[in-house]
């Protein structure tokens, strides 16, 4: 029979001086279960779970001797007369912990599926350990309110040697669907947190993976992401309070080795962040270097911050993530800076923000807008914490896509990956600095850092389509590309390499397919447009191709339009002087996706041209 909730129960009055459970987290650990299930028990199976409400925020809370005897009264009854309690040589009652070695079956007809209620605990016959109340943890009611439910356990590692844990996305508790974006945000700070504690012995998967594994079972994350550790949490939110639960789950058995409750303002939560971290890696054995989180503060310590420069920061950090409104980013950002002058993070996520803005797909600002801000922002939050490789990570990639300096890059990119090495965007990035200096091999391998980073985000996956673009590996870029789209119908970034692929091969009609699928999705992208005009004329459509180019000239007048859109259409044409006018005028724009034009095979009709070597020079690529 399907469950139903409960009615209202009168709990009786709780005992006398006995330490409480704070939260969902502590009460789940206790019972070594997942919180949804115990939130579940009480809801269906009469849980014995307290409510209190401590300002604006609702809070939970229980007694261990309730939840046992709520627990006990679902056991099998004791065999040949044994007693659950006895007394100890002093008179104080002692609980007893039974083991078997065989599994009780199940007695109640509702518990089909092992999760309704607790299974029955197994036994050894007359074998007793005897713990006295009086070695119980007693845990302060202080904020934040802490409690760690230790086992000792040996840490477990992949098939790497690294360890490696996925922090699942925390679930927003707070009755309100516009603080998704809250939630959300924390989630990615924990990711980073945890990411840049130990990158040689701790992989973190990354944001786009770990939203798509909310809802897979525990067990199965182990055998789809490789990982041995996942971290859930929640939080509830009210005004600048806070109440933020976290455990930790071993993955291989589904136990609950650790759990955090922590209640408080958001002036704290970088602390909360650099205290969780911290449990984090001495429950998995990883080392903790003192200082290396990021706080924006001296060694050691984490400041304060304007809750509602944090909240901004939270906004920008959600856009910049979902790429849904760049725009939108920056201005939070820019939101977050204004409240605090000093905070770091909020310059960094303002300079990749800027850089993105001005680049190929994106190109909504204009190069020489764009790529300065990009930089100015990186350099003053690199001033305020030296240790930001995001910051590093935005100079090498304006250093290659707008200096054309690459040993300057090189250099921003190696201090990058040393101190993200669990910063997927460090790794994206770089992938590309290797296309463009013709080391596709070292692409490669970087985009497959990548992609064990973040196996399902499609932005990684379709930056494989297009190493094997550029390398003339047309079947192998068909073959990624096609499983992109199977699985994402509607990311139109995909669409490019695929529809590039057909082109290259001479399969003009399915690489017309692709673009045209490409601008439907991207409600017309002038570089879906170029794509599509150069595809035509490649066919032999010249009309078409001229309709293409006269769209690019009448959005244009709207909106940024790249030079090097209108130069890929003339390349296909065959109008080579014409195409490289354009070209020249896409070097004054100081566009970023000149510099491929080094390995891309779109360029090939051009590079015999003394015209289009001299450029090649001007970019300083060979």
């Amino acid at each position: 029979m399907a469950d139903s909730p409960l009615g209202e129960r009168q709990i009786p009055d709780p005992p006398t001086d006995e330490p409480r459970l704070e939260s969902w987290g502590e009460i789940a650990a206790y019972l070594r279960r997942e919180i949804r299930t115990v939130q579940r028990w009480e809801r269906y199976q009469g849980l014995p779970v307290r409510r209190l409400l401590i300002g604006k925020l609702g809070s939970v809370y229980a007694y261990r001797s309730e939840l046992d005897k709520w627990y006990r009264e679902r056991q099998p009854q004791p065999e040949n007369g044994e007693e659950d309690t006895e007394k100890a040589g002093n008179g104080e009652v002692v609980a007893h912990v039974t083991v078997s070695t065989e599994v009780d079956k199940q007695k109640s007809q509702g518990q089909v599926d092992g999760s309704d209620l607790p299974p029955p605990r197994p036994r050894i016959t007359r074998l007793h350990i005897t713990i006295t109340l009086l070695t119980l943890l007693i845990v302060a009611a202080v904020t934040p309110a802490v409690y760690f439910f230790r086992r000792e356990h040996s840490p477990v590692r992949s098939a790497s040697g690294k360890i490696r844990l996925v922090v699942l996305p925390f679930a927003n508790l707070s009755g309100d669907s516009q603080q998704d974006y809250f939630s959300a945000g924390l989630t990615d700070e924990m990711i980073t947190q945890l990411g840049r504690l130990d990158p040689e012995r701790l992989g973190v998967i990354a944001a786009e993976t770990s939203k798509a594994s909310a809802s897979k079972p525990i067990a199965e994350l182990g055998r789809t992401l490789d990982v041995q550790y996942a971290l859930e949490g929640s939080v509830r939110r009210g005004g600048n309070d806070v109440r933020i639960n976290v455990q930790l789950i071993q993955v291989s058995d589904q136990t609950h080795i650790w759990a955090n409750s922590y209640t408080g303002d958001l002036r704290d939560i970088l602390r909360v962040q650099d205290e969780v971290a911290a449990a984090v890696a001495s429950q998995i054995r990883v080392a903790l270097p003192v200082g290396a989180l990021g706080v924006n503060g001296a060694k050691g310590t984490a400041r304060t911050i304007n809750p509602e420069a944090y909240d901004e920061y939270l906004r920008g950090r959600f856009f910049w993530t979902n790429r849904g409104d760049l725009r939108k980013s920056i201005d939070a950002y820019q939101k977050a800076i204004q409240k605090d002058p000093n905070y770091a993070l909020a310059y960094a996520g303002l300079a990749s923000a800027y850089a993105l803005l001005g680049q190929v797909p994106y190109d909504d600002m204009l190069p020489a807008d764009a790529k300065p801000k990009a930089r100015e922002a990186a350099e003053r939050a690199l001033q305020l914490d030296p240790q930001l490789g995001e910051a590093h990570s935005v100079l090498a990639n304006v250093s290659y896509s707008y200096d054309w300096d690459f040993d300057a890059a090189e250099r921003e990119f190696q201090r990058a990956l040393a101190l993200g090495q669990n910063d997927p965007t460090a790794h994206l990035w770089f992938s590309h600095y290797c296309i463009v200096r013709n080391r596709l091999q070292q692409a490669h391998e970087e985009n497959s850092r990548t992609l064990a980073l973040d196996p399902v985000s499609p932005l990684f996956n379709t930056v494989r389509a297009e190493i094997y673009y550029n390398a003339r590996q047309y079947d192998e870029a068909i073959a990624q590309g096609r499983r992109i789209i199977d699985q994402y119908p509607t990311y139109w970034l995909a669409y490019i390499w695929l529809g590039s692929a057909y082109r290259e091969k001479k399969m003009y009609k399915d690489s017309l397919e692709q673009f045209a699928q490409a601008s439907k999705l991207s409600g017309n992208h002038p570089a879906i447009t170029a794509l599509y005009g150069h595809a035509l004329a490649l066919s032999g459509d010249t009309a078409g191709a001229r309709r293409a180019l006269a769209d690019l000239r009448n959005l244009s007048k709207t909106r940024y339009v790249s030079a090097l859109y209108f130069a890929g259409i003339y390349t296909g044409l065959g109008e080579k002087g014409t195409a490289l006018d354009w070209l020249d005028k896409a070097y004054k724009e100081r566009n970023d996706r000149l510099v491929y034009l080094n390995v891309d095979p779109m360029a090939d009709p051009l590079r015999s041209e003394p015209r289009f070597q001299d450029l090649m020079k001007r970019l300083h690529l060979p």
